[in-house]
């Protein structure tokens, strides 16, 4: 047998593997199970090559998206998608409200209704998750949500670098990716630089904690300058502040356990009362010429801006304290997230709609209302800024433009990030509900925590 005939046998009995492999292979990844390869750049390292998916096929399909209003952002998603893909349908399931506002008990129904509808393992293939809040622990603790890892790993298509990585390793629970954030918020404190330089105190804000911040309102009021370092916060809600920040430290919603009666959590609780009883914080509101920060929800670069001049005259923005163990006190709170039903049919095609969500296309969308997960956006967002010398703001006027100011907002938007879990989650709103009477001084921590500990408990498992 010559060589021409025998290399000719072998391509083809390689081929035959690989096509006996595709005609095996399901609608779902499967661990260790191989897929076409994505070209490398390195021969080097055959393990960091993205095996592929398989193509999508043109059978008729409809992927159904459960929703609690269908707004412009997805109508027109399934729009463009469905021009892309024809022999796909996007079915937009919506909760049926009578009327633009949502009573309270309609609130509760659409909870009920949908955490039914996710636990059944039934129901649509997509949720989409926007303003309010769902018990997210629960579906994810009941392996209802495909964990999109799973997905990310065999994609040779999906890129990390070019979205915000930062915001997609802050968004795991239990150590998987089961929601995928769509545009977010960041929440920082806006302080009164000119107020401590002039007081010659300095803040480093990579590093600082609850206690630093505790003193430098200390020493701002020992200068007369300042009563307050913030107000409009009450202790329930500061406590879940905390919480958000440890998080998986508190709460493993996976073997449904938690950790409230733990030293961890008194010592937030003892840490949070002294802040108010030493007059650091303050629950009724307080005016920017009485307090040295206010916290603040950052929706845009040029929203940034705004705030900046806003609070105070020459005003910066700070992360906020945390605790040694962070890597930063920059959190984020999603304001649109999409997850995948584990019993999808079509999970090929629903991931497919997924990362169509985080194209430059679909980001760019002008009346998203938050920063865009894709990074090529938020850039051109800031570049943008630079180019101009003011900020035209119908309310605050011309705002002038500083290189500067925009490098810091560069640097909160790819700090590493903690996802605010939502304070009318169930957890915050037993949280918020059983330490009043701690802070009013009518049960001691170890009662609140024991208290807490049952009914989060209690709640994860039922």
């Amino acid at each position: 047998m010559n060589m021409k005939k025998l290399i000719a046998i072998i391509i083809f009995c390689i081929m035959a593997v690989g096509l006996s492999a595709c005609s095996d292979s399901d609608n779902k990844p499967e661990q260790g199970q191989s897929q076409t390869t994505a070209p490398s750049n390195s021969t080097s390292d055959e393990n960091s090559v993205k095996p592929g998916l398989e193509p999508l096929d043109n059978k008729p399909k409809t992927i159904v998206i459960s929703v609690l209003a269908a707004n412009d952002f997805y109508q027109l998603a399934k729009e463009k998608y469905e021009k892309l893909h024809p022999n796909t349908t996007i079915l937009l399931k919506e909760f049926e409200s009578s009327g633009s506002v949502l009573s309270k008990s309609e609130v509760e129904k659409f909870v009920k209704q949908t955490t039914t509808e996710v636990l059944s393992g039934k129901g649509a293939d997509l949720f989409a998750f926007t303003t309010v809040e769902l018990p997210i622990d629960k579906y994810i603790n009941k392996k209802a949500f495909v964990n999109l890892d799973e997905w990310i790993q065999k994609d040779s298509s999906f890129d990390p670098k070019q979205y915000q990585t930062n915001i997609l390793e802050g968004s795991k629970m239990n150590g998987g990716s089961y929601i995928l954030p769509i545009e977010y918020y960041l929440e920082a404190l806006y302080g009164d630089a000119e107020a401590f330089k002039s007081a010659g105190i300095a803040i480093d804000d990579r590093s600082w904690t609850w206690s630093d911040f505790a003193d430098i309102s200390k020493q701002m009021k020992g200068k007369g300058s300042r009563r307050y370092a913030m107000g409009n916060i009450a202790p329930e809600t500061m406590i879940n502040n905390l919480v958000s920040d440890h998080y998986s430290r508190l709460i493993d919603g996976a073997s449904g356990k938690a950790s409230f009666e733990s030293p961890i959590f008194m010592d937030m609780l003892k840490q949070v009362k002294t802040l108010y009883d030493d007059n650091v914080l303050k629950s009724e509101y307080v005016d920017n010429k009485n307090s040295s920060f206010m916290y603040s929800l950052i929706t845009s670069p040029s929203d940034y801006l705004v705030r900046l001049g806003l609070y105070y005259p020459n005003g910066k923005v700070y992360q906020k304290p945390h605790s040694s163990d962070q890597r930063s006190g920059v959190s984020f709170v999603p304001t649109n997230q999409i997850a995948m039903n584990a019993n999808s049919k079509v999970q090929r095609d629903a991931w497919e709609f997924m990362k169509f969500l985080l194209s430059e296309e679909m980001q760019s969308y002008p009346r998203q209302t938050g920063f865009s997960m894709n990074k090529a956006i938020n850039d051109k967002a800031i570049e943008d800024l630079k180019s101009k010398e003011v900020l035209q703001d119908p309310k605050s006027g011309n705002i002038k433009i500083n290189a500067e100011d925009l490098e810091l907002i560069r640097e909160l938007l790819s700090a590493p990030s903690s996802r605010d879990m939502g304070h009318e989650s169930t957890v915050q709103k037993i949280i918020a509900e059983e330490t009043k009477a701690f802070f009013s001084g009518q049960k001691t921590a170890e009662a609140v925590a024991k208290f807490i500990q049952n009914r989060v408990v209690t709640y994860l498992n039922e």
